[in-house]
């Protein structure tokens, strides 16, 4: 049998999507068992919220690596490699581990019928454990009790924040939404929350409660933020910081900002050795791409790239854009997937919007761009149909001058397809 290729290892991984999400721990936890259950082999942060968990999650890892941990991150989704959701000190899995991982347990992932984050989670946990990882950074993909990353017995659980997005899946309320989140609190185990709705708050409180869980709150008295310096002062009762700038932008970072100082003073108690050195270091040298990215090029229009893809993801952009380029209006190419909050998202970008293009995404799950232009109330701003993301970038850069500024903002099929083709 001829050797296996990266190119073919990850064609079976993408074809594990075929088996479409599954909500439920049974299935990977065997699979686990019967691979010696390497999630158990490093410590562990388990970050769920609807928005903010990725950004808080790469922050927590930063600082971790700053401190000299070795550090793995797992996030999700992708922009371009399914290999950047599984990550060492800033390095992608190799393709020689992702090869090895298929050839290891191709026909037991047959098998077993596991879905496609099911396979990644696995391939997440046995990479770090055989490459040493002291600490990971391990973010939920969707939801948290039954979400195939809820196997660990970590440190501490954190959740960011609350607010309706997947509700076909995860309940169309904020309280049956925060019961899923609540999913990932473990006995025993310090749990912190940010600035959640009153309703989800009480969700959380009841959960620690009953299993008596360590509650920790994000409180606005612990924090102040200064959007137009991008910077945040924190203080608790270890250590405090004072005018900290982190290498995101937006004020929804400088609230994820105050959320990791937070946890690393959890951290700390839990016995982790975290410095302030390290917290400031890693906070300053954070970078998340696709997250209120901005490039600049002489003579060229400035470029913003945000994978905001539902209501607070896109209010949070453009409360941004505004802190940013005051005064200023984007023009905007976009696209999103179905089943979100459509109308919402393009209320928030009206008030930045100078003209939208709207284009489909390469996935079965992109919006109809035809009924999305029929069916939303676009209050003035002009709004242009293209067939390819690339036929609607060639009309942005043909019409756009230096002073202008292209927004590319929608789902993260877009923000990677655009990283794919035309580059950054």
């Amino acid at each position: 049998m001829p050797p296996l290729s990266y190119a073919s290892a990850e064609r079976f991984l993408l074809s594990r999507e075929f088996f479409g999400m599954k909500l439920g721990l049974e299935n990977i936890s065997e699979f686990l068992e019967s691979i010696g259950s390497p999630q158990f082999g490093f410590l562990t942060i388990h970050i769920a919220g609807t928005n903010g968990k990725g950004s808080t999650a790469s922050m927590l890892a930063s600082i971790l690596q700053a401190q000299g941990y070795k550090t793995g991150l797992y996030t999700s989704p992708h922009l371009v490699s399914l290999r950047e959701r599984v990550r060492i000190d800033d390095t992608d899995i190799p393709k020689t581990a992702v090869t090895a991982y298929v050839r290891r347990h191709r026909r037991e992932l047959i098998r077993r019928k596991l879905s496609f984050f099911e396979v990644m989670t696995a391939m997440a946990f046995e990479h770090f454990s055989r490459s040493g990882v002291e600490v990971a950074v391990i973010e939920t993909g969707l939801g948290g009790r039954l979400d195939a990353t809820n196997v660990m017995r970590p440190l501490l659980t954190i959740v960011t924040d609350i607010s309706r997005d997947h509700m076909e899946i995860l309940g169309g309320t904020l309280r049956r939404i925060a019961i899923e989140k609540a999913g990932i609190i473990k006995s025993g185990v310090p749990h912190l929350i940010g600035l959640l709705p009153d309703e989800a708050r009480k969700v959380m409180v009841d959960g620690c409660r009953k299993i008596d869980a360590p509650l920790h709150r994000l409180s606005r008295r612990e924090y102040a933020a200064y959007p137009s310096e991008n910077r945040v002062d924190f203080r608790d009762n270890l250590w405090g910081v004072r005018g900290v700038r982190p290498g995101l932008l937006g004020p929804h970072q400088l609230k994820n900002a105050a959320l990791v100082f937070k946890a690393v003073g959890l951290l700390r108690t839990q016995g982790l050795p975290i410095s302030r050195k390290a917290a400031l270091e890693g906070m300053a040298d954070v970078r998340w791409p696709g997250r209120f990215q901005v490039l600049r090029v002489p003579n060229q229009p400035t470029l913003v790239f945000d994978v905001g893809h539902n209501a607070g993801g896109v209010a949070a952009f453009a409360e941004t854009f505004r802190t940013c380029f005051p005064g200023q209006r984007a023009h905007i190419l976009t696209g999103f997937v179905k089943k979100k909050e459509h109308q919402k998202m393009f209320d928030q970008l009206a008030g930045i919007a100078a003209e939208y293009v709207i284009v489909p995404l390469a996935t079965r799950r992109s919006v109809d761009t035809q009924e999305l232009i029929r069916t939303i109330r676009w209050r003035g701003v002009p709004v242009h149909r293209h067939g390819t993301i690339l036929t609607g970038w060639r009309r942005l850069t043909e019409s756009c001058g230096p002073d202008d500024i292209i927004c590319v903002i929608g789902s993260h099929y877009l923000v990677g397809e655009f990283f794919q083709k035309i580059g950054t």
